[in-house]
């Protein structure tokens, strides 16, 4: 296989993509986190006059298999759009705010049809967060240890 990339395809070198895959997966790292502690610290002041044996268990349980699951449907999203699901909704939109905001920019610069606008974000490079979905079952998989064993105790 040649290194010769093809039209509209961009040659990346293997070190940057994996410095981006390893950025991408500390910043899905610490969402998850601060997402998993919000939850934690939400679900203990709800909790913390109710339950009173094992309420850590429970609540660490409960924040990372949530937080796991919210970034398990952020990277489905992720994922569905950098296939194109949203191409009409995104095209729509920005051509309803140039309509009325920016008319005259419209007409010079925009793509006239939704083909023309779809042509033009097919020759891009779109992204995926797999690192997301890495993270995303790391939790599940947490999340559903600590339950069992939550579950055992009572």
């Amino acid at each position: 296989m040649s290194k010769i990339p093809l039209a509209g395809e961009s040659f990346r070198p293997e070190e940057e993509l994996k410095a981006r895959f390893r950025r991408n997966l500390i910043i899905s790292l610490v969402a998850l986190t601060l997402l998993g502690g919000l939850i934690a610290l939400i679900e203990y002041f709800a909790l913390r006059n109710i339950v009173k044996n094992q309420i850590v268990l429970h609540i660490l349980g409960d924040a990372f298999g949530l937080s796991g699951l919210l970034g398990f449907a952020g990277f489905g999203l992720g994922y569905v759009s950098s296939k194109g699901a949203f191409d009409l909704l995104a095209y729509s939109t920005k051509l309803a705010f140039l309509n009325i905001f920016a008319p005259k920019w419209r007409k010079e610069n925009f793509p006239k049809t939704y083909y023309d606008y779809k042509v033009l974000k097919d020759h891009e490079e779109r992204k995926t967060v797999f690192p997301l979905l890495w993270v995303s079952l790391g939790f599940i998989a947490v999340g559903v240890v600590i339950i069992i064993i939550y579950s055992n105790l009572i």
